[in-house]
């Protein structure tokens, strides 16, 4: 009688050491799952489904830079970048603790005029209760600083003498701004075609 009640509570021990591996297993997929949704949500600019992923704020600390944004404060932001129809790609993904590392590229119309290539960064997510509590960025992978700033200050200085209308498009991170910002983009672009056909 004794030896089965051992045979009993040996079996129950294992059931739940395997429900429990299992359980932890679900909880690491459901935080990969996590930031696939957010990725997918970037890319589709679904506004709603990004909010509703994150804890209560929308934190984003990018180096010294620490941004909090209401879920509603974070709107005018989160349109400005639709605007220019991001791509992000999760490269790598590793778990550590309860925070995700990842590696992400973007690329979209303004960072290909910028600098060529999509822009690699490396990113803490923090996750509580099943949610994003912050996203840091902690490096920039590949990020050409120099040629950046190069266009970036041929662009603005063109538009000022060239299009007054768009000036200050480069600090106006609104829906607005992300549309003026495209046409100085287009305009810039084909003053630099019609130089090549004279030449």
């Amino acid at each position: 009688m004794i030896e089965f009640s051992f045979k009993k509570i040996a079996v129950i021990a294992v059931c739940v050491v395997i429900t429990m591996s299992c359980n932890q297993k679900d909880k690491e997929m459901d935080t990969v799952k996590i930031a696939e949704n957010y990725v997918s949500a970037l890319n589709t600019s679904d506004y709603k489904e990004l909010v509703g992923l994150f804890l209560d704020s929308i934190r984003f600390n990018e180096m010294d830079h620490v941004r909090t944004f209401s879920k509603e404060g974070y709107r005018s932001l989160f349109q400005w970048d639709s605007v220019f129809r991001p791509k992000y790609k999760i490269l790598d993904i590793n778990k550590s603790g309860d925070s995700l590392e990842l590696k992400v590229s973007k690329a979209c119309d303004r960072i290909l005029f910028l600098q060529e290539e999509p822009f690699v960064s490396r990113e803490i997510m923090k996750i509580k209760n099943g949610k994003i509590y912050s996203i840091d960025i902690v490096e920039y992978v590949d990020f050409k600083d120099s040629l950046w700033a190069d266009r970036r200050e041929n662009l603005v200085s063109w538009i000022a003498e060239h299009h007054p209308e768009l000036d200050g498009f480069i600090y106006d991170q609104t829906k607005e701004g992300a549309v003026k910002f495209q046409k100085a983009i287009a305009f810039y672009r084909t003053r630099k075609d019609s130089i090549r056909v004279q030449e």
